[in-house]
């Protein structure tokens, strides 16, 4: 887990890789300042495919009051974002963006420079 006092930029993405503040990554959760790798194994317990969002992750994105959500959800957008998530961010008030990761990574940079406090989950896969 990698955290920072500064916020956390995303330096660069591709199939199957990431890389927050030099070190590299599969997936991530960024939550309340924190980078953790997505659990692989829990998910597919849990869903048999990483193409999901566990409760585990609804919990971490919704952690620290986030103005705004944003979930890349693969660069063939496979990743799953359920109607009960969509539903709980915004009962809180919170904005959701769900975009490509492409377009999700891009979108979550310019909400940090503009001083916004984002939470996200990169799937980093189709």
């Amino acid at each position: 887990m990698l955290k920072n006092k500064n916020k956390i930029k995303i330096d660069h993405c591709e199939f199957g890789e990431i890389i927050v503040n030099g070190k590299k990554f599969y997936q991530i959760v960024i939550s309340d300042n924190q980078v953790s790798e997505r659990d692989e194994e829990k998910l597919e317990e849990a869903f048999h495919s990483s193409h999901f969002i566990g409760e585990w992750e609804k919990e971490a994105l919704l952690a620290g009051k986030p103005e705004v959500i944003v979930i890349g959800n693969g660069f063939d957008g496979v990743l799953r974002v359920n109607n009960d998530l969509i539903n709980e961010v915004k009962k809180r008030g919170i904005e959701i963006i769900i975009k490509r990761t492409p377009d999700a990574v891009n979108v979550y940079n310019q909400m940090v420079e503009e001083g916004k406090k984002v939470n996200c989950l990169i799937h980093t896969t189709c």
